[in-house]
């Protein structure tokens, strides 16, 4: 899902775009749809402006009060349109937008393969307050990014800032590649064109790979040979052949140390993914274990435990949980289904007691009162059997868990997420020294080159 935006001063102009009145001989199929409007009523787009002009007009610190939003899905991911609508919903709630205060239209197109839809929006509400859209290109990144991993929709490449929960700020810039594209110019074709054939084979691998046993690996598959050398510090030198010619890493432009920066980012990438997956992984079993409870609770003595949690995306099996390619025994989940079946069965004898008392104590009748003897005992007894069937109430089956039996997956998953954020720790501690040593290398360097012009 990618969202395009802008701001103007012109409703007029940006709702007749959206609403191709300019193009009037269009196909009847390739109309656009008008889906929702709020606030404003009419069709025109001179009406729709009229209305939308008065509110802005009540702020007068808004200069520019029509913002413009396009949202544009996959083509080949084909949502339905409450889908769609609820993921641009929730895009705009991110950045604030209040559908119930604030003026807009949204129209669909579809004059393109790509399913695309245009909002114009009146920054200004119904109490005159002005939506702040400062950064709002990069705000809207992250919320699309957000929201792609909350409806679990495709994921769109290319963002150059993304949602990341792990930092204190809500989002994190991606990290730019390691080295940009680069092209040779060798007086020979065929030493540019191995050297060409190194740099992008080499960057292919550098993108995923987390140590450099896997480097010279996926490199010899190419046929391409990877050498390295070492010192008491580490990684010091690399090398790379192929088709007979041997270059260092300096002349195809990855230095050693480059390789290991690229490794090292890759792996603090890698633990961030896993303590996301891993927390993600956590809150939808207990979603899950929530909605298998409820389903107990509401009557159902067997719940699908496998259509619980297939609806949360983990893949039930009979001796462990998957999701995303992690895993985790479910011995707990068995031994719940059993408690579960326990407990509701008592309840439901329990209710069947309940009930059949309250059923004999319902059908009894009052004794005929004698004239003479005993009339005082049979009356007493008699008020008190009247009183009890005035004041009984007829039993209900409730179905309540013993909240000790609810499987807690907690203590399991906390384990392995510290583990992953203890190594994180250390490999972030580690790209801080080595950023101090350029940094401090970069110095001396330059502090030479001031001695030697000195001199």
């Amino acid at each position: 899902m990618i969202a395009f935006s802008n701001t103007g001063t012109g409703f007029k102009g940006a709702i007749s775009y959206v609403l191709k009145e300019h193009e009037k001989y269009l196909p009847f199929e390739k109309t656009p749809n008008l889906i929702e409007q709020n606030n404003i009523w009419g069709s025109s787009s001179g009406q729709l402006a009229k209305q939308m002009r008065f509110i802005a007009d009540s702020n007068s610190k808004s200069s520019r009060p029509v913002l413009h939003i396009a949202f544009s899905f996959h083509k080949d991911e084909k949502l339905p349109l409450e889908k769609s609508l609820e993921a641009m919903h929730l895009v705009l709630s991110e950045i604030n937008f209040d559908k119930e205060k604030n003026q807009y239209i949204l129209v669909k197109h579809n004059d393109t393969d790509v399913e695309h839809y245009h909002w114009v929006i009146n920054k200004v509400d119904l109490d005159s307050r002005n939506l702040d859209t400062s950064y709002i290109k990069n705000r809207l990144q992250v919320a699309c990014d957000k929201v792609e991993k909350k409806l679990s929709l495709r994921y769109t490449k290319g963002r150059t800032i993304i949602y990341d929960p792990q930092s204190q700020k809500g989002y994190s810039f991606t990290k730019k590649e390691h080295s940009k594209k680069k092209i040779f110019h060798d007086k020979s074709d065929n030493i540019s064109g191995t050297k060409q054939f190194i740099f992008d084979e080499l960057q292919r691998v550098l993108s995923s790979i987390l140590n450099l046993k896997n480097l010279e690996g996926e490199l010899l598959k190419k046929g391409i040979e990877c050498k390295t050398t070492f010192n008491k510090n580490g990684l010091s030198g690399i090398s790379f052949c192929y088709n007979d010619q041997a270059y260092k890493g300096s002349q195809i432009g990855c230095k050693a140390k480059d390789i290991l920066n690229v490794i090292q980012q890759n792996k603090i990438t890698n633990f961030k993914y896993q303590i996301a997956q891993l927390n993600g992984f956590s809150s939808k079993i207990n979603f899950s274990i929530k909605d298998i409870v409820k389903d107990y609770e509401n009557g159902n003595l067997y719940p699908d435990f496998k259509k619980h949690f297939k609806a949360n995306q983990i893949d039930y099996q009979d001796d462990a949980l998957f999701y995303k390619g992690y895993g985790i025994m479910n011995k707990q989940v068995e031994n719940f289904r059993k408690a579960s079946e326990t407990c509701f069965s008592a309840f439901v004898n329990e209710y069947e007691f309940k009930n059949h008392q309250y059923n004999e104590l319902m059908k009894q009748k009052p004794e005929d009162v004698p004239v003479l003897f005993g009339r005082n005992k049979i009356i007493e007894e008699n008020n008190v059997l009247l009183f009890e069937q005035r004041i009984a109430i007829k039993p209900q089956l409730k179905i309540q868990i013993n909240i000790m039996t609810i499987p807690d997956f907690a203590g399991s998953f906390l384990k392995r997420v510290q583990e992953c954020k203890k190594q994180l720790a250390e490999l972030t501690k580690k790209e801080e020294q080595f950023l101090k040593i350029n940094i401090n290398e970069k110095h001396n360097n330059g502090r030479d080159v001031k001695t030697r012009i000195r001199r």
